[in-house]
């Protein structure tokens, strides 16, 4: 895994559903990542990064950044899963639309554990 790489988790029934999973921290600098994922877009969700149809060839309608469930995971476990084809990759994201994506944690609602992932890597400001 690397930064910008997406993937779809195939577990029915579960929050991770249909929804592309992205890689936004950088994989290489330890053993954990930060993901999170595309949702539908809808005036009540988090605003901070919204995402048109033609930025990503996933999004076929208005959508956003779902910051507020951003998962810290093993990076070895998420790479097992593509190995056992439990997860499907998808196009990479776009140099321009990570560091969009990277830019609009400040103004998001990710949990603070995740926050600290991208700060500790240098990814994004303390501030």
């Amino acid at each position: 895994m690397k930064a910008g790489d997406t993937i779809v988790i195939p577990l029915p029934d579960t929050s991770y559903d249909s929804h592309l999973w992205m890689v936004i921290s950088d994989p290489s600098q330890g053993d954990e990542c930060v993901i999170v994922n595309f949702t539908s877009w809808r005036a009540d969700k988090d605003q901070a990064c919204v995402v048109e149809p033609g930025e990503h060839p996933y999004v076929s309608r208005r959508t956003c950044v779902n910051y507020r469930d951003a998962k810290r995971c093993k990076t070895g476990d998420l790479d097992k899963l593509i190995a056992s084809r439990n997860l499907k990759n998808s196009a990479p994201l776009s140099a321009e639309l990570l560091a969009r994506i990277r830019n609009a944690v400040a103004e998001s609602r990710m949990n603070w554990d995740c926050v600290q992932l991208l700060i500790d890597q240098g990814l994004i400001p303390s501030e």
